[in-house]
């Protein structure tokens, strides 16, 4: 499909859900379009707009497959422990308050983020939790809302879940798979939603609590802005946004007041105040980096790289296959750089690259083995640490993840982005002054090497400026935001 078939789809569906679907997602858009056509039989793509545009039942199918449904249990730890050691607390304390207090998963998916929220709520309170609170899950996808309803998971949501909360909030429902217990089933309600429409469904109101993490990245401002105000006008006086830790930044829109607690940010509802002045982007003129600081590495250095072959019918080179990944061209990246890797000699850095396009599919073994292959072309290669690192850090494989991220700060001090994984990896593991050792070095190397990829080939693109507003977070002292 060309561009000018692409573009009515593409503003129907902003339009209706606030989806963006540019670059790399217009491929998820021309293959529900390709699979809808071919159920219903509709023979052109101008047909099966009109269809969308009058078919309820049809959008929403058509919908389901533009949705990303990739959560898991207990994502995020540190805000479910926000929730229920100081904002339950507060709201309980509230002489104006009334039971139950209600909290809504706002792009629930799959049901994880819901019933991680009523399982940390019973570990905190145990059955009186139950009595307490109401939990509400939404989400456009009636598909994924099904699935949260039958309450089934299979291992790849419990990566994060301790066996011990497996053990005891879930049974066995034969060999792969494990179904939610019936006390924190009953604490959960699902309901369709979309976040665009104009007003929430009735059940969806006098909202308390409001959980939007990892969903405001697949929106614009515009339609972040309009989310937040229909989240404003559903919630209760006392009403409180939980946002994903890498999202706060994006969303401090004026509309909710930021709030700073003990180095966790959230939002409260009260008296709309003027949007903040844009934060400058990461980089040497950002005042965080104008005051005099300890050196505490080497000044960066670039990270050698080898020289790629040629490309070829065989081949293809770092740049192109860079392309590819940021592109998910991932079946290209296997078959060029399968086919130019089986080659010798053997060249660690496309080696490395192949491995990061295995683990974007999240085949964390396949991942492993190409980095132990590029590893073993160069044992130097900070691109082949970064993804063992990687592969273990997907894995909740803590102590081997940490190991390879040590490697690579040893061998390329200036390798930023190991550096930032080895403070995630502290702070998980509550080594609070290690962990703002890292961020500080991260901070410090960003000034003079702000680049998304931290010098590596490896196609990381981490988001600069949440990754300094992040590391601030975290070795700043505890101060109130927004006030």
């Amino acid at each position: 499909m060309n561009a000018a078939e692409l573009s009515p789809f593409k503003t129907l569906i902003r339009t209706r859900c606030g989806l963006l679907l540019e670059g790399v997602g217009e491929e998820p858009l021309v293959i529900a379009i390709k699979k809808r056509m071919t159920v219903t039989g509709i023979a052109t793509s101008a047909a099966y707009l009109a269809k969308l545009g009058k078919a309820e039942d049809e959008f929403q199918e058509f919908v389901t497959l533009l949705t990303i449904n990739e959560t898991y249990f207990y994502r995020e730890p540190e805000q479910l422990i926000l929730l229920v050691e100081r904002l339950m607390p507060k709201l309980l304390a509230d002489e104006t308050a009334r039971l139950p207090i209600t909290i809504l998963s706002a792009g629930c998916s799959s049901g994880e983020e819901p019933y991680s929220i009523a399982m940390a709520l019973l570990e905190k309170f145990g059955e009186a939790a139950s009595r307490m609170v109401r939990i509400l899950g939404g989400d456009i996808d009636h598909h994924a809302l099904a699935r949260a309803r039958a309450g089934r998971y299979t291992a790849f949501s419990f990566r994060s879940l301790t066996p011990q909360l497996r053990q005891r909030y879930f049974r066995s429902a034969g060999r792969d798979a494990m179904v939610v217990d019936d006390r924190v089933k009953a604490m959960v309600s699902f309901h369709h939603l979309n976040l665009m429409a104009e007003s929430f469904p009735p059940a969806l109101g006098n909202l308390d609590v409001v959980f939007f993490r990892n969903v405001s990245i697949y929106f614009d401002e515009s339609t972040r802005r309009t989310i937040q105000q229909s989240f404003h006008r559903a919630m209760s006086p006392r009403g409180h946004l939980v946002i994903g830790s890498a999202e706060t930044l994006a969303n401090d829109l004026g509309i909710f007041r930021l709030v700073e607690d003990e180095g966790d940010f959230y939002f409260v509802k009260g008296e709309t105040v003027a949007a903040p002045a844009k934060r400058p982007a990461a980089g040497p003129a950002a005042p965080v980096f104008a005051k005099p600081r300890l050196v505490l590495t080497p000044p960066p250095r670039p990270i050698p790289q080898p020289e790629s072959p040629p490309p070829a019918a065989t081949g293809i080179s770092v740049e192109e296959a860079r392309t590819l990944i940021r592109d998910k061209q991932f079946d290209r990246v296997e078959l060029l750089l399968g086919a130019r890797n089986r080659l010798s000699p053997p060249d660690a850095t496309l080696l490395a690259l192949e491995g990061y396009a295995r683990l974007m599919t999240r085949d964390f073994a396949g991942a492993a083995d190409l980095g132990a292959k590029a590893l073993a072309a160069d044992e130097w290669s900070a691109d082949s640490l970064v993804l063992l690192g990687l592969a273990a850090k997907w894995q909740d494989q803590g102590p081997d993840a940490m190991g390879w991220f040590k490697k690579a700060v040893y061998a390329h001090p200036e390798c930023w982005p190991a550096h930032y994984y080895l403070g995630d990896l502290y702070r998980a593991m509550g080594s609070a002054d290690l962990a703002r050792r890292s961020y500080r070095v991260v901070l410090q190397q960003l000034a003079s090497q702000p680049d998304a990829d931290g010098g590596l080939a490896l196609p990381l693109g981490l988001p600069l400026g949440e990754i300094q507003f992040l590391c601030e977070r975290h070795t700043a002292p505890a101060r109130s935001v927004g006030r």
